[in-house]
């Protein structure tokens, strides 16, 4: 069963050939071309075929290309497919010369298994990576033997959304040659019937493509023993919304992001409606707002916001659990003083371009906190602006409390996705959605309740009927508008829905079936991503056999590709890439060494700060300490052979480090002799002149001369780097220097001299000026809420090379890093390694 009220379907078809319309009726689309022959590199792609079938939004996309190999040597054959994220592969086969190797979907550890021994000779890699904003590169390559053929058939599947009141489908496919034939073929059945059609291309004119499209058209709703019901009613009075925009101002959105910010916000107080009310928030290290409360958008108010916008300002550091607080304890309190109208809804939208660094940095006690300060009555959206954010985070925040995220990529256009980000929710028709189906007849029902219906959207509820020979049933969906509550009413014949079906036969019969798997596999997936403990097992369970059952390429899922290589065949993986979360920093520097210097890049600034630690020989330091991993590395210091006993003369090092997993009941000493380590007690020693590697579950250790690497897991990777002096050396001594190269799955709690800089941070150098030294300025240098004279200076990077280094250009912070670091450097001793 399907039902809506009149949507608008768009089509967009690319190979770059693409294509919109909308539902009224359905209908079939054709586009051919024909080409002169081409041949590259001997390789002649000779036939390239997309087929759409699209039933009820649906759509079922196979990519097929066949080639063949004119050369008189065998040749490599690339097939690449650009699909959308939201979809779901289901198939891959690989034909040559009539033997045909078929991909099949596994778990994904069954299937990492399965070609693990192709892992470990270098010879596979994933199928599928990430392309572009809304877009996944399928890509295989394979030999082919001097005259044979080979056909490539992709099949995908994905839910059309409906966005601003139309659907699109893309289809993209690069042969990288002319084609001697090119077909798109897609067959659309849309109950609802379509009501427009425009089809683009970005390799032909429109002219050609209006002559290359034929369309036929027919319509009746479609069941076969599951159903799907579609609601976006149109012509609804929009309900008044109340909007606190939390908004970051920290010194990372300096510069151009912050333009964009404003440039977008601006735009947007062009849209609210005088029935509206709104306020700002901003938050750096602090938080501060436009208003004490939330204001009408009255053109007297609206002027005033936007002279407000223009004057904002970035400083300081990211305090975001501080600034939502604020956004939702005033909306809370215009609701509770009735200062907004009783028919209004509330919304909270964030944005921020990193993680919390300052007040409560945990994400999961930010989460706690926010979602007990909404308590489920209204939705936060969260935005996203770059990549170097915990964007996770942000996404499950938000699922957890009715909204979702959007990650704002940084480009000419950021402004424009913030504005098309709010143009989704600046409609609100009705509020409380709740699908009603006859009580004992269906099962499997996926969500069907909604916080909110925006307009330009559509809500989709599929679930399986109890019996399937039933005549007809009645679906009710209740919702609250703007001046009253309404129910919209829905009976199907579900004898003529059957009728339909075998009118069409071109339709894959059992769509309604798939959809309903796919609707549910993706919901599974979201609530797992708040879920702890039995419910994210049985939630993962769930969309597990889902995922197996019907075949697709989901987050739990991979399928092993077999590919004909040299007489052997080789597997690959298709796995579903993720959205990317937080990326590290490229090149990051957090690293200690010499006498002992801390060197603290920022790659954001391109640039560095470092200061040196001056305590007495024997001292323990905490360089790192992690509560949720349990990971801690402490280091004692040591001195020359002659030490002075002044401080300022006293040249000093560390001698020993100790590295320690609490969770993982393991330790290790690395001295300038030897390292030890203890695996639940049990000691192992190595001398530095081993090469060795322990591996054990989540533990990577490697020593090879002078170099010692150990990674917990995938994210946490610290080098130790061994300098040796001549044994007889009057004053110096062996010392270590410690290197963290990966800190990205280091939590936000951790700290420590190196630790409590992984998390993002600010800092401004001005005033740069001449120095007592004439080689080495002074400057001015904010951080931390705090103002420091600082030296430019330089220190040696070793981790490539221990005896020449490389050189790293830093600001010098005096006095033992006082004012950088978080207290005074006393706080961080410690009494001993473990």
């Amino acid at each position: 069963m399907a039902f809506a009220w009149w949507p608008c379907l768009i089509l967009a078809l690319l190979s770059s050939l693409a294509a919109s319309g909308f539902p009224r009726s359905p209908f079939r689309l054709l586009g051919k071309r024909s080409l002169p022959e081409g041949v590259a590199n001997g390789i002649e792609v000779y036939s390239t075929k997309i087929n759409s079938k699209v039933t009820s939004r649906f759509a079922h996309n196979v990519v097929t290309m066949r080639a063949v190999n004119r050369a008189d040597t065998a040749k490599e054959v690339s097939f690449d497919v650009e699909l959308p994220k939201t979809a779901f592969i289901t198939n891959f086969t690989l034909t040559i010369d009539g033997v045909t190797y078929p991909g099949n979907v596994k778990e994904k550890e069954v299937a990492k298994k399965q070609y693990e021994k192709a892992v470990s000779q270098g010879k596979t890699a994933g199928l599928v990576k990430a392309s572009g904003r809304k877009l996944e590169k399928f890509t295989v390559s394979v030999n082919v033997a001097a005259g044979s053929k080979v056909t490539f058939e992709l099949t995908y599947e994905e839910l059309l959304k409906r966005h601003k009141g139309k659907y699109e489908m893309y289809l993209k496919v690069q042969p990288k040659q002319l084609v001697k034939h090119f077909e798109i073929e897609v067959d659309i059945f849309e109950p609802q019937g379509i009501s427009m059609l425009d089809a683009e291309a970005s390799f032909i004119t429109n002219d050609l493509l209006g002559s290359a499209l034929t369309k036929s058209f027919s319509g009746k709703k479609i069941v076969n023993g599951y159903f799907v019901h579609f609601f976006a009613p149109q012509g609804l009075p929009v309900v008044p919304k109340n909007v606190a925009f939390v908004i970051d101002i920290s010194g990372s959105m300096a510069g151009r992001k912050l333009e964009q910010t404003k440039e977008a916000l601006l735009r947007i107080l062009e849209d609210m409606q005088e029935e509206d009310y709104l306020n700002f928030i901003l938050f750096s290290g602090d938080v501060s707002t436009w208003k004490e409360h939330l204001v009408q958008a009255t053109p007297e108010n609206l002027q005033e916001a936007r002279t407000f916008v223009k004057s904002m300002e970035d400083k300081g550091m990211t305090n975001i659990n501080d600034g939502l607080l604020r956004g939702i304890s005033m909306l809370n309190k215009a609701r509770e003083e009735h200062r907004i109208p009783e028919r209004s809804t509330s919304i909270v939208i964030m944005l921020t371009d990193g993680d919390a660094n300052v007040g409560e940095s945990r994400p999961e006690k930010i989460q706690e906190n926010v979602r007990n300060a909404i308590g489920g009555k209204f939705p936060l959206y969260n935005l996203g602006f770059g990549n170097n954010l915990n964007y996770n985070f942000l996404e499950n925040m938000a699922l957890e409390n009715h909204g979702f995220a959007r990650r704002i990529y940084e480009d000419s256009d950021a402004d424009l996705q913030l504005q098309g980000f709010y143009e989704e929710v600046a409609n609100p028709l009705l509020t409380g959605v709740e699908m009603e189906y006859p009580e004992n007849a269906i099962l499997d029902l996926t969500q069907n309740t909604y916080q909110h219906f925006y307009d330009g959207s559509e809500i989709v509820v599929a679930g399986r009927l109890v019996d399937e020979d039933m005549n007809s049933f009645k679906a009710d969906v209740k919702g609250h508008g703007a001046t009253n509550d309404l129910t919209f009413t829905e009976e199907v014949d579900m004898k003529e829905m059957e009728k339909a079906l075998q009118e069409r036969d071109y339709i894959f019969g059992n769509y309604i079936e798939r959809l309903w798997a796919y609707l549910t596999i993706e919901q599974l997936l979201e609530k797992r991503k708040n879920a702890h403990g039995e419910e994210k097992e049985n939630l993962t369970a769930r969309a597990l056999d889902l995922s197996l059952k019907y075949h697709f390429v989901t987050p739990l899922t991979s399928m092993v590709v077999t590919k004909p290589e040299d007489n052997e065949d080789e597997r690959a993986i298709a796995d579903k890439p993720g959205e990317a979360s937080y990326q590290p920093p490229q090149n990051p520097y957090y690293y200690v060494d010499g006498d002992p210097h801390f060197i603290i890049q920022i790659p954001e600034k391109d640039d560095a700060l470092c200061f040196n630690i001056d305590e007495a020989p024997g001292t323990v330091l905490r360089l790192i300490q992690d509560a949720v991993t349990g990971l801690t590395v402490n280091g004692q210091i040591t001195g020359d052979k002659r030490g002075s006993p002044d401080s300022k003369t006293r040249k000093t090092y560390f001698g020993k480090l100790g590295i320690a997993n609490a969770q993982m009941d393991f330790q290790v000493e690395v001295t300038t002799e030897k390292i030890t380590l203890w695996n639940r007690a049990v000691p192992s020693t190595f001398s530095w002149l081993d090469t060795v590697t322990v591996t054990q579950d989540g533990l990577s250790m490697m020593i090879n001369r002078k170099n010692m690497v150990v990674s917990f897991g995938d994210g946490v990777t610290f080098v130790v780097v061994l300098h040796q002096v001549w044994k007889k050396h009057p004053v110096h001594r062996d010392f270590l220097g410690f290197y963290v190269v990966d800190s990205h799955r280091m939590s936000a709690q951790t700290h420590g001299l190196l630790g409590q800089f992984f998390q993002p941070f600010d800092f401004k150098v001005s005033d740069i000026r001449p120095g007592s030294d004439p080689t080495k300025p002074d400057a001015t240098l904010v951080v931390k809420n705090h103002q420091l004279i600082v030296t430019r200076g330089s220190q040696k990077d070793y981790r490539k090379d221990a005896s020449i280094g490389t050189k790293v250009v830093c600001w010098f912070v005096h006095n033992n890093g006082e004012g950088l670091i978080d207290g005074v450097h006393t706080d961080y001793i410690v009494p001993n390694l473990f």
